[in-house]
């Protein structure tokens, strides 16, 4: 798989992540005669690293499907039978979702993979389900790029030129 899109996370969840590896890593100090100690400050250390330069919303696509994630911590991979079709959507983060991250919607409308971003890529599957990848400006690119990377018996529908200024919507209007 190849990555098509990626969203480093906003500094404000960099710092909320930052919070757990940082006290790990001063108890580690303090314990670090020990070996349990020794292990936990390295560990702490490999933690500030991944969480400082690779956690972030990635969209990636192969010859078997899209693989949604966010780096390190949660990922889906759907096969491109499973799509049906592929758009840009505006998302209100707080009203549809309850938050950014990786949340399902109170209203059925899908699961929000954002760090801070209303621009998605919307994934509707042949069962009604949907992933909305919060990547910006980067949103319309990215439906070229899976365009591009799907095979042509795929049967996805992409709508490229679609308005991203309307909202997906808690109901789920279409674009």
């Amino acid at each position: 798989m190849r990555t098509l899109a990626r969203r480093p996370l906003n500094p404000a969840s960099r710092a909320l992540l930052f919070v757990g590896p940082v006290i790990l890593l001063l108890l580690g100090v303090v314990q670090v005669d020990t070996p349990a100690g020794a292990t936990v400050a390295l560990l702490s250390v490999v933690a500030l690293v991944v969480v400082t330069f690779c956690s972030g919303v990635r969209l990636r696509a192969g010859e078997r499907g899209v693989s949604v994630s966010v780096v390190p911590f949660w990922g889906r991979r759907l096969r491109w039978d499973q799509l049906a079709r592929v758009d840009v959507a505006e998302v209100d983060a707080v009203e549809d979702f309850g938050g950014w991250g990786v949340t399902g919607s109170p209203h059925g409308s899908g699961i929000l993979v954002s760090m801070g971003e209303s621009r998605t890529v919307r994934l509707t599957t042949t069962d009604g389900r949907r992933y909305f990848v919060g990547l910006g400006d980067q949103a319309g690119e990215a439906v070229d790029a899976l365009r591009a990377s799907a095979p042509p018996s795929a049967g996805v529908r992409f709508a490229v030129g679609a308005d991203p200024r309307r909202r997906a919507g808690v109901v789920g209007s279409e674009l």
